[in-house]
């Protein structure tokens, strides 16, 4: 027999040993309770010169039974923050509730997406990306040629990639709508000098309050079902592609696009969705970046299609999956290659996860893999490019996911 396979039920055995520790030794230590921050909470001032937070309840058998937490760090003595306002009494007072009372130690209480240490510290454990600035850099190695993939020479697997930009999505439960804005968003990739941005773009989405209107089926017991078309619209001001790999001599910027929209799908609280777009742009192409000039630029219009999708992995804010398909199809009404048309296709995939926090900034991975294809102004010739990025985001100002899911429909 093997000596591998003679160890094997040692080994096992260590295996289980370990695991029943660890299972015994979180068993043996207790959570200790937490204050409710939607209740009411009384702060006492003791003889010692320290507070104490307490609040109150009458168990099963009519036992009054309190939760107590110190009102200050432990270690510093600096008092808490993000709790709750409490009406302060006397040493005298908290004694004469211990006589009658059950006092249990306790953490005191956080507001919704804060959890708090025994310490006393308040961090925030839900995070809402929807809602910041933030800043990136990461690897981003990049594949491109017209006959196949390949590595070429200027583009190493050592490409770096930077990007900034500000986001907010706002739901307005009266209006039943959310609107997103993306501004100042932009990413630069090295040692070539590759640059994306985007000046601002905004969308809107809408819940109905009612039925739009109502269909019967007779297929079997006759029914009616409600339509709520979940229709919006949105548009895009200056979007700027600068020496992309296939063309790195070239400069592609598109003044404007405006688009209306259809989600087949979205969350209750529209945070999260699958989104159809229908739209046309305007924008212009220098083929020699160097010679940019108003009167020998590609002016160019044609429709635009895409299709995307926004998924937030649970309640907490922390994961978060994106999907962007665009079809562009550009005809130059004005320069040298006028009535040329031009098929443009880009797509990407993208995951960022929360990985941790500095004071309640978030820092979290991003994984993503990005293609585009479009065939060239002057040549017959389809330029293929494919891109993968790896790297760390830190987000500013992003408030605590917020879940406000409204209903359905309402009735007349």
């Amino acid at each position: 027999m093997p000596r591998f396979s003679q160890k094997l039920p040692f080994l096992t055995s260590i295996v289980a040993t370990l695991a029943f520790a660890s299972s015994a030794r979180a068993a043996d230590e207790p959570t200790m309770p937490v204050i409710n921050y939607d209740r009411k909470v009384t702060c006492y001032d003791l003889a010692d010169g320290k507070s104490v937070r307490v609040q109150c309840d009458t168990d099963a058998k009519g036992k009054t039974v309190c939760l107590v937490a110190p009102n200050q760090m432990q270690g510093t003595g600096d008092p808490l923050e993000r709790v709750q306002p409490c009406e302060h009494r006397t040493d005298a007072d908290y004694s004469a509730l211990s006589k009658r009372a059950k006092m249990v130690p306790a953490i005191a209480e956080a507001p919704p997406g804060y959890a708090r240490s025994e310490l006393g510290r308040a961090f925030q454990v839900k995070f809402d990306l929807l809602k910041r600035f933030y800043i990136g850099a990461g690897w981003a190695p990049t594949l491109q040629s017209n006959k196949g993939f390949e590595v070429p020479a200027g583009f190493p697997f050592a490409r770096g990639h930077a990007e900034l930009g500000i986001v907010l999505s706002v739901l307005s439960p009266r209006g039943r709508s959310r609107h997103d804005m993306h501004l100042l968003e932009g990413s630069a990739s090295f040692a070539d000098l590759e640059v994306r941005g985007t000046l601002f773009s905004y969308d809107y989405q809408h819940e109905h309050r009612r039925p739009a209107f109502w269909i019967s089926t007779f297929f079997g017991e006759p029914e009616v079902h409600p339509f709520l078309p979940r229709m919006g619209w949105g548009f895009r001001l200056l979007s700027v592609l600068d020496r992309q790999p296939s063309y790195r001599n070239s400069l592609d910027m598109e003044f404007g696009e405006v688009h209306i929209a259809y989600n087949p799908w979205q969350s209750s609280d529209m945070y999260s969705n699958f989104r159809l777009e229908v739209g046309v742009d305007v924008g212009a192409h220098w083929s020699d970046r160097q010679t940019i000039k108003r009167e020998n630029g590609n002016y160019f219009i044609g429709p635009t299609f895409a299709a995307k999708s926004r998924i937030s992995l649970g309640k907490g804010g922390l994961h978060y999956l994106f999907s962007d398909l665009n079809v562009r199809r550009s005809t130059i009404v004005s320069g040298e290659y006028t009535g040329a048309t031009v098929n443009r296709l880009t797509g990407s995939l993208a995951y960022e996860g929360v990985l941790i926090a500095i004071n309640d900034q978030p820092v979290s991975l991003r994984l993503a893999t990005e293609g585009r294809t479009q065939n060239d102004f002057m040549r017959d010739v389809r330029a293929v490019e494919l891109r993968f990025l790896a790297g760390l985001r830190m987000s500013f100002g992003a408030p605590p996911r917020v879940f406000e899911p409204m209903p359905d429909f309402e009735d007349p």
